[in-house]
């Protein structure tokens, strides 16, 4: 059985897609002949922690965690904030923000490049080239962000001559915040060179979506989609309850840029126009809220038809999915959104619930929905069919006695954690022997 170091920032106890992927992989690896072994952070900056996700971590997976050196501490504290955790999509970088705010971010954007997790890599850089040799590693993998992960493949690249794939959840210099961070010329011009120094030298590239692949296509040939999924473990019983509140609900955290204002119309408009609406209807919140959007909601007047619910661990979140009567699914709005595919949108698919999806209506997200027998996504500001579509099911709801419609799984299979586990290894392998014939 080969071995693959996976080197990753987010992992158990910390919760969030950036954790699901890898951790999903590490779990169907063994199915396909390879052995994980991880290397994380001990006690690193996480919005969310869940430690139930610790279930599947199998007990033949070896886990390594070194210590870091990271500024969040400091950095909350001269905002007054307790702790090191930091807002989900840098989710503060909007608005207009006092000086001492703006100095702070310049700090961060130009004094920690790519990113402020970059003090990790002092630790975790020896510790790889230490488990290379102890556990007889044949490829490692990076994953990002945060991607100053991807300069500790890119030293032992350098050190080991070793094989190496970087997996990219997100863009990097083209991500949508990049252009609130406040680089300075020389920062800008040095992350773009950490960026292509990474996308030239790993001898395969690992991607979300086709849109990415065709960003990094031109630098690095070898690279692959492998998207996110659900794991049919996950998943409880399929649900299909009646409910006495129609509820468009919205699970997970919800960044400043997923504002979505002709959603809130709609909603307000639904209040006046349909009898019992107001009455009947929830617009419901699990998880992490940006305060910009509470305002908003505020400021429509749709407080009295709208819940905040706190965080939830990963399978409560799943089951909330399941019984919800419509789900929220918002696209952000930012430069290459067309290339965006939440992680989210797999386990919203899954669960069988329908969903409103608002975003680029030619993106990859609306393509998949497609591909799966869902809506496209709507228009941002087309705020007509987004009313049209929330009316639709609310009447569905209605005519059936408090049963919305539920869709089944025909073509998502392709999704399962397991299958695309199934594509991980075939790349890991084809990978491997590629740099085995140009040596």
């Amino acid at each position: 059985m080969k071995k693959v170091l996976i080197i990753t920032y987010y992992w158990p106890p910390a919760s969030g897609p950036g954790v699901q992927r890898w951790l999903k992989f590490s779990k169907y690896l063994k199915e396909f002949n390879w052995e994980a072994v991880i290397l994380t952070v001990q006690g690193g900056s996480y919005v969310n922690q869940d430690e139930e996700l610790q279930k599947d971590v199998d007990s033949s997976i070896m886990v390594y965690k070194t210590k870091t050196l990271e500024p969040f501490l400091i950095y909350n504290a001269l905002r007054g904030q307790k702790g090191k955790a930091v807002e989900i999509g840098m989710g503060n970088l909007k608005g207009n923000p006092s000086y001492f705010k703006r100095f702070i971010r310049h700090i961060r954007s130009n004094y920690f490049v790519p990113d402020a997790r970059l003090g990790w890599n002092r630790f975790a850089i020896p510790k790889a080239l230490d488990l290379i040799e102890k556990e007889g590693i044949d490829l490692v993998i990076t994953t990002g962000p945060p991607h100053s992960t991807h300069l500790i493949g890119l030293e032992l690249k350098k050190k080991k001559s070793i094989t190496w794939i970087a997996d990219f959840r997100d863009p990097w210099t083209s991500i949508y915040y990049e252009k609130y961070l406040s680089r300075t010329i020389k920062s800008s011009v040095k992350n773009k060179r950490l960026e292509d120094e990474t996308v030239e030298n790993s001898d395969a590239l690992l991607v979300v979506s086709e849109g990415m692949k065709k960003e990094f296509l031109d630098r690095n040939e070898n690279t692959v989609v492998i998207p996110n999924g659900y794991d049919e473990d996950d998943m409880p019983e399929k649900l299909h309850l009646k409910s006495d509140i129609f509820k468009l609900a919205f699970i997970g955290n919800l960044k400043v840029n997923q504002n979505i204002k002709a959603l809130w119309e709609a909603v307000s408009e639904l209040k006046s126009e349909l009898e019992n609406f107001e009455k009947d209807f929830k617009l419901s919140f699990t998880g992490n809220v940006n305060e910009e959007i509470k305002k908003t909601i505020q400021s429509m007047e749709l407080d009295g038809v709208t819940e905040y619910n706190p965080f939830v661990k990963h399978s409560e979140a799943f089951r909330l999915m399941s019984i919800s009567n419509l789900l929220y699914l918002p696209i952000p709005e930012a430069e290459n959104n067309r290339l965006i595919i939440t992680g989210k949108i797999f386990e919203y698919i899954a669960s069988g619930s329908p969903i409103l999806g608002i975003g680029p209506v030619d993106g990859n997200a609306s393509d998949l929905l497609i591909s799966c027998n869902r809506n496209r996504m709507i228009d941002y500001n087309d705020k007509h069919s987004i009313k049209e579509y929330i009316k639709a099911n609310y009447l569905f709801w209605k005519e059936h006695d408090g049963l919305s419609k539920k869709f089944t799984d025909d073509g998502f299979e392709q999704y399962s954690r397991k299958n695309i586990t199934a594509s991980l290894a075939k790349l890991m392998e084809e990978t491997l022997a590629n740099v085995d014939r140009s040596k």
